[in-house]
């Protein structure tokens, strides 16, 4: 481990200013990207939390953390055996900064978000994979390594919807099958593409008709339109 991912885990003040370095309306995001690191790691993701994904991508729905939050706690206060334990606990913090960033009456704590980075290294340890504990401190400092496009909000949000179409394509899309063993940035030079179709109001049918034609006649894989517009889906969801 570096000395950067131990200071972010065991130095709270770390956290502290990543967290209030970011606008009010990018926090859920960030949050969730975080939680998403364990996504390909966890066995059996709980109802609870999988559902509070949805009220995160859509501003309107945030209040209702408050209500997932209880949810995922009585998750683990009925399955005490669950490990790993970080886990339920940065997920009961990502909905609690959600709740608060909605700016409804009586908040948690205003402190939540910054425990959310050193919990989320320490909730690595438990997988023992150096692959998770890179992804999840790229995404703890993703604002952080982006400085300039702290203080506008329209670029940190197309910010964030870049790095989602990136994680799409290696976690959902991965034509080739190597998400597991090869670089990080194997699709990343599509990204700007995909991003930019999104950005241009294409429709599910562009977008999948341009990933079905990167995957069979720029790699020369046998990809499916169906699951290509199952693709397309989530990327346009991810707005």
């Amino acid at each position: 481990m570096t000395t950067e991912q131990h200071d972010i885990k065991t130095n709270i003040k770390i956290g502290q200013q990543i967290f209030e370095n970011l606008p009010n309306d990018i926090r859920p995001g960030w949050a969730r990207l975080v939680l998403s690191r364990f996504d390909n790691y966890i066995k059996d993701i709980p109802t609870s939390i999988i559902e509070l994904y949805p009220i995160i991508d859509n501003k309107d729905r945030w209040e209702e953390a408050h209500e997932q939050f209880s949810k995922i706690r009585v998750f683990g206060l009925e399955n005490k055996s669950y490990k790993p334990e970080d886990y339920l606990r940065l997920a009961e913090l990502v909905a609690k900064v959600t709740y608060n960033a909605s700016g409804q009456p009586a908040p948690f704590d205003s402190d939540s978000g910054h425990y959310i980075a050193s919990l989320a290294l320490k909730a690595t340890e438990h997988f023992d994979d150096n692959r998770l504990e890179e992804e999840v401190k790229s995404a703890i400092l993703l604002f952080n390594r982006n400085k300039k496009i702290k203080d506008n909000l329209t670029a940190a949000k197309d910010f964030l919807l870049y790095k989602k179409i990136d994680d799409i394509l290696w976690f959902d899309w991965d034509p080739i099958g190597v998400n597991d063993i090869a670089p990080r940035d194997e699709y990343q030079s599509y990204v700007p593409e995909i991003f930019g179709l999104v950005k241009a109001k294409a429709d599910k049918q562009e977008i999948a008709n341009r990933l079905h034609k990167l995957e069979t006649e720029n790699m020369g894989m046998g990809g499916t339109i169906e699951n290509c517009l199952t693709i397309a889906d989530k990327i346009l969801k991810a707005q």
